[in-house]
């Protein structure tokens, strides 16, 4: 089974990407998610790790 973050990046769907990443990080405002996440998902996995990445930064920015 793969990890929740390989999980993610590995997802079509941006907005179940996010919730996986919400849930297992018990993350409960969309307000960073919804700034940093694009509107169309990208098709590359490099892509869709970088925006993750970014928003986990941009999250824990937030939250200090």
């Amino acid at each position: 089974m793969t990890n929740l973050l390989e999980q993610a990046i590995n997802s079509n769907d941006g907005d179940a990407a996010a919730r996986l990443i919400q849930n297992a990080l018990g993350i409960q405002s969309d307000d960073v998610v919804n700034y940093v996440f694009p509107k169309t998902w990208p098709n590359e996995r490099e892509q869709r790790a970088r925006i993750i990445g970014e928003w986990l930064q941009t999250e824990a920015r937030f939250l200090a």
